[in-house]
């Protein structure tokens, strides 16, 4: 092209020419330049890595065809792989348009220009060569059996003077290979383990995908939409329909698989389409949040009970897993479901004693009151229908309310306490004076305990939840329950009420203050805990 290629004795270069005429795919690539001058060791190789062809389905690449041409002049004045260096760097596009001729035309195919012009093309000269040949196909099939194929050139100096017949062997500079690749997926990148890595993605990122078609690049969702199979999806059904979003995920299911792409390119695409819908989270919630938001084993079960079935296999699952996407297996389910069963047994006897007192506390007749928490009260010390009461929550009047209900026109007078020596009170103690509550409790009867309620006039009642710090049990029993009063109460705003139970019944029940065993920050900081939620609202009513 210009006097600067005049400097080189010997020069060479391997073009591939690589067609697809399913996919209207034409390109042409250097495979490597070779340039050797006068005197030993004084030549120039230039190969790098390449790829031939974008990324194209197994179906589609079966129909590429490799062509290779070698080029080499002997021709000072011609510097092939010169050229080809300035015409790749300028172009990406080399076109000789004959051997020999040393001219490279840019933006144009080699074989085109040729077919177009064949009255250009040179004759044969004994200064420059050329070797044109086909490579067999690269993937072939048989059956359900693939073949993958790969040639091999090997490359040779060449000394001064050309290749002597009597000489030593020429050196061996390398080899050229060209094989196929194999990727798991057109959408997605791959990891160093070869699996396609599906996370941090969304539906549009893949919907727009571009893919390798016989009208040129489409995108993922275009190919979708154009396909011309006779169930066709909807992409935009109601999500908030389960069994509407269920059937457009098995037509998409059945489309991708028509269209030939393969079960990473297909559940991606699918995960990122049912992610639209709340069933398809619910159902693929991590045990983590299903334990810390307390989810209940009833719910659990109907989140379950979702798992799109009519579109998605097990395999499926798996595969998304494979991906990185959080999706739950059968046995991701079935430990859920026991750690759920663990959790309820935990709550199971807390629950049905707070359902039994809470209906005694809001029975507003207290003939009724005092039957129905009988049989819930036992201590070891006096038996059923008794109780250790204890008053942590101040002095609010509770040894008055323990007094028993004057008669008709009596007076109740203060009796002093026994002497030191007088014989001990038989339990449950019948309190005929305002005596002071030790410490450690007093064991009160059914009929006073309901007097205290009674007379606390309690106004609402929250649900029990466990006192912390009884992780580690097989079940929980000690639990915890926060009560308002109404005006006039000699407690005002109210407290809380604390129960310990065994074996099903009550054995201790004490008064206690809100922030008790920082009950009223855990309350705050996990409104909803074991099936009961309690609002901060209910905690403010108390301050």
């Amino acid at each position: 092209m210009t006097p600067s290629y005049g400097k080189s004795d010997l020069s060479s270069a391997l073009i591939f020419n690589v067609s697809n005429n399913a996919l209207k795919f034409n390109t042409e690539a250097v495979g490597f330049s070779y340039q050797a001058t006068t005197g030993e060791c004084s030549f120039k190789f230039d190969a790098k890595k390449l790829n031939l062809t974008p990324w194209m389905r197994l179906d589609s690449g079966k129909e590429t065809q490799v062509d290779y041409s070698f080029y080499s002049s002997a021709n000072s004045d011609v510097d092939v792989s010169g050229m080809v260096s300035k015409a790749t760097a300028a172009s990406s596009l080399l076109a000789f348009t004959g051997v020999g001729m040393g001219v490279a035309v840019m933006g144009q195919f080699a074989g085109q220009w040729l077919n177009k012009n064949p009255q250009t093309q040179p004759a044969p000269s004994v200064n420059h060569s050329t070797e044109s040949h086909s490579l067999p196909a690269i993937v072939s099939y048989s059956d359900k059996i693939g073949t993958l194929k790969e040639t091999a050139f090997k490359v040779y100096a060449v000394a001064e003077g050309g290749i002597k017949l009597m000489g030593s062997d020429p050196k061996l500079l390398g080899e050229l290979k060209i094989y196929p690749e194999i990727i798991p997926s057109l959408l997605l990148k791959t990891q160093t383990n070869g699996i396609p890595d599906a996370r941090d993605l969304s539906l549009n990122e893949i919907a727009y995908s571009p893919v390798k078609s016989a009208t040129g690049d489409i995108n993922l969702q275009q190919l979708i939409e154009q396909s011309k199979h006779p169930e066709k999806p909807n992409l935009k059904p109601d999500w908030n329909n389960y069994e509407d979003v269920q059937s457009n995920c098995r037509k998409l299911k059945r489309v991708m698989k028509d269209l030939g792409f393969n079960k990473f390119d297909r559940n991606v695409f699918i995960y990122y389409f049912l992610a639209n819908n709340n069933d398809w989270n619910n159902y693929n919630v991590t045990a983590q949040k299903a334990l810390t938001d307390d989810i209940s084993p009833k719910t659990l079960q109907s989140y379950r009970s979702k798992n799109f079935g009519n579109c998605l296999a097990a395999d499926d699952y798996t595969v998304m897993k494979t991906m990185g996407l959080l999706v739950n297996s059968s046995s991701d389910w079935t430990q859920m479901g026991d750690t759920s069963q663990k959790k309820a047994a935990f709550f199971m006897p807390l629950k049905s004693i707070e359902r039994q007192l809470l209906t005694v506390l809001k029975n507003p007749s207290i003939a009724e009151m005092e039957s129905q928490i009988y049989p819930l009260l036992n201590t070891v010390k006096s038996g059923d229908g008794t109780v250790l009461l204890q008053n942590h929550l101040g002095d609010f009047g509770l040894e008055k309310l323990l007094q028993p209900a004057p008669a008709a026109g009596v007076t109740n007078t203060p009796v002093a306490p026994p002497a030191q020596d007088s014989p001990a009170t038989p339990t449950p103690q019948t309190v005929t004076a305002v005596t002071p509550i030790p410490g450690e409790g007093l064991i009160v009867s059914a009929h006073q305990l309901v007097q205290v309620f009674s007379g606390l006039a309690i106004n609402e009642l929250s649900c029990a939840r466990v006192l912390p710090g009884q992780q580690g049990q097989a079940s929980a029993n000690i639990g915890i329950l926060l009560f308002t009063t109404k005006p006039g109460s000699p407690r005002a705003k109210g407290g809380a009420i604390e129960f310990e139970f065994s074996a099903g019944k009550i054995n201790r029940i004490a008064f206690q203050l809100p922030a008790y065993r920082d009950f009223e920050q855990d309350v705050l900081d996990h409104p909803e805990f074991g099936g009961c939620r309690i609002d901060s609202a209910f905690l403010e009513r108390l301050r």
